[in-house]
Parts: C-alpha cells; sequence; structure tokens
C-alpha cells in the first residue's frame, strides 16, 4: 500500500513538472508581470514614518574595487524630502534599487571634489531628468569648484540629451529639466527651509582643500555626516549631540597590509598610494573618540576602507568600542537608519526586501 502511494506521489510530480515544462514561457512572464507592478510602483518613502529623520545609505564604498559597495552616497530624508551628499559612482543606481522616488530629491551636497564623491553625477542626473520629467536641472552644491564638475558634466551629456529629446519628446524629458545647476558654498549655514537646516563645516582632507562636512538638522533630530577627513577637534564641536554621528572608515592596519602585499608585488605605485591614504583619513578610533567627545547617540561608518568580506567586518573597527559606549555600525549599501527619538533607532536595508 504504501508502495503505491509512492509510485501515486511521484507520478503527480512528474506530471506537475512536466505540465510547468510545457508552460514555462507563460509562468515566467506571469512572474516578470508580478515583478514589474511591484517595482514600478515601489515607493521607499510610503514605508518611511514621516514624523522620523532617517539616513539612507546610497554608497558605502570607496575608489577601492567591490562587489557590494558603491561609491560614496548618504542620503537624509526630512518630512519626505530626501538630501543627498555626495554622489560615486553607481550610487544613483542604489538609490533607484532601495525605491527612492528620484522626483523628491531636493539637491546634491559634495563633501569635496574627489572623483569618487562625484562621478555618478552624470547617470544619476540623467536617470532623474528622465524618471520623473524634471523641470529643472538637478541643484549640486559644493565647495569652490563645483561649477567646473556640474559645466563639464553638462557638456558631455549635451549631445546624448538631443536624442532623447527627439526620441521621447519635450513632454517626456522636458528640456528645462537637463543637466546640473552647480553652486559653490563655504562653511555655515547652506539651507534652511520648512524647518530642515543644514550647515556646511571644514574638515581636514588636505591637500584636497576646502573640503566640507554637513550636519542637518530637524525637529528636534540631527545626524552629522564627516565626509573625507583627518581627524581635528572641529568635527565633535560640529557633531555636538547629534543623534547619528556618519563617518568614514578606514582602518589603517588593513591598509597597511595592503601595502605590504602591493611591495611584495613589485607595485611601487599602489604602494606609495597605500601609504599615502593613510594621512588624510580618520581611524575607527579616533572617530569613536569624535562621537565621544560630542556625546552623539550612535555613529554609523561608512566609505569603508577597505572593503572586506562579511564574516570579517568586524575587523574594520578595531578598538573603537573602547572609545564610545554607544551603538557602533559598519553601514551596507540599502542600510537605512530611522531615528524616532533621543537614543532611538532603528536600522533595515531596502536591497534586501
Amino acid at each position: 500500500m504504501r508502495k503505491k502511494w509512492l509510485w501515486t506521489l511521484l507520478g503527480v510530480v512528474a506530471l506537475v513538472g512536466a505540465v510547468g515544462y510545457v508552460k514555462r514561457d507563460a509562468i515566467a512572464m506571469n512572474l516578470l508581470n508580478r515583478g514589474a507592478d511591484a517595482a514600478m510602483a515601489r515607493n521607499a518613502l510610503t514605508d518611511l514614518p514621516k514624523d522620523q529623520l532617517h539616513v539612507a545609505f546610497c554608497g558605502t564604498g570607496s575608489p577601492l574595487p567591490s562587489r557590494d559597495r558603491a561609491a560614496a552616497c548618504t542620503a537624509v530624508i526630512a518630512d519626505g524630502r530626501i538630501f543627498i551628499f555626495d554622489m560615486g559612482e553607481g550610487s544613483g543606481e542604489t538609490l533607484s534599487l532601495m525605491g527612492m522616488p528620484l522626483g523628491k530629491i531636493e539637491g546634491v551636497w559634495l563633501t569635496h571634489l574627489h572623483s569618487d564623491h562625484f562621478e555618478g553625477l552624470g547617470p544619476f542626473t540623467l536617470q532623474r531628468w528622465a524618471g520623473s520629467s524634471a523641470a529643472t536641472p538637478l541643484a549640486v552644491y559644493g565647495p569652490e569648484g563645483v561649477l567646473e564638475i556640474t559645466a563639464g558634466y553638462n557638456a558631455v551629456y549635451r549631445i546624448d540629451s538631443t536624442y532623447r529629446i527627439a526620441h521621447h519628446g519635450a513632454d517626456v524629458v522636458k528640456p528645462s529639466g537637463y543637466g546640473m545647476a552647480g553652486k559653490a558654498i563655504a562653511p555655515g549655514p547652506v539651507y534652511d527651509d520648512g524647518g530642515i537646516r543644514i550647515t556646511a563645516f571644514a574638515v581636514d582632507h588636505g591637500p584636497i582643500k576646502p573640503a566640507l562636512g554637513y550636519r542637518v538638522d530637524w525637529k528636534g533630530r540631527s545626524v552629522t555626516i564627516s565626509g573625507d577627513t583627518a581627524f581635528t577637534p572641529g568635527l565633535a564641536k560640529a557633531a555636538k549631540r547629534s543623534d547619528l554621528y556618519v563617518s568614514e572608515l578606514l582602518s589603517p592596519r588593513m591598509v597597511q597590509i595592503l601595502e605590504n602585499s602591493a611591495r611584495k608585488a613589485g607595485n611601487a605605485n599602489r604602494a606609495k598610494i597605500f601609504s599615502d591614504i593613510q594621512n588624510y583619513h580618520i581611524s575607527p578610533e579616533q572617530a569613536a573618540d569624535v562621537a565621544k567627545s560630542a556625546g552623539v547617540g550612535m555613529l554609523a561608518f561608512t566609505h569603508i576602507v577597505p572593503s572586506v568580506p562579511k564574516p570579517l567586518e568586524f575587523a574594520l573597527t578595531g578598538t573603537a568600542s573602547e572609545h564610545f559606549a554607544g551603538p557602533i555600525k559598519v553601514m551596507h549599501d540599502g542600510d537605512v537608519i530611522s531615528i524616532s527619538g533621543k537614543n532611538e533607532f532603528k536600522t533595515q536595508n531596502l536591497l534586501s526586501r
């Protein structure tokens, strides 16, 4: 009896498999339809409470190659409005994959003019223009020299823009929305609207000058983003009593390993670069000292140097936890930290959905 039941079950499985094989094209198209409907309708803002301050990580990598991390990009979301800080390679695509509505982006604020902090502007601006029927150029703010960047991108993409207008029509890709509008800014208040205040402050990333960090304040909550910087006492002053301090991370001991390996391989140029970068980036322990001195609620690391497999990420932060007692996280692309109150943080990943 049991054997007969088993053969019957195997027959049913075989029949279902055969039908599935014959109908595989229809099944694939049905799955694609469902996936496309979900993707096109997705809006991450609907799942992020408007009464909370959100910090989204759209690029947590560096110039060093990484399969899992786009280059530098952090988004701050307040009252349903999106503010972008840096736009490294691949970060615009990450924003779209996270479900961020590009039409809600108020502008991009660059910390400095190293290419890994702005080289994603071209494709991102194109996606924003076409994807949201933007009627005005993307506002791009940054240190002196930013106009050269935006003018260069506008020139490079000009020919492409004419093809798209001719193909899709001026109602879809509005000529008035093409490109970027750059504006140079200096330390001090750089944005104040609807209760959202952005303040720029000077950081030490010499010989890259000027270089900026940013603090965003909204309804008693705040996040400070250091950008790339060596340790200075001014960092704690800028971040004072912020809920969240977002710092870059360079692991000196890991970068030293890379330098040594480059020398062993006979690549003196690369070894010199690995040696040089250690003097204008902050260590995890120094960043933790800033967090402690500033009295922040949480320390989040981005711009990870070097990128390592997840099982080894615990080693990136060194002894930072001995310097700062609050929560410390190494962030990944797609992560969002939501701040609902003092020392009230929730972290989720929008790429894992």
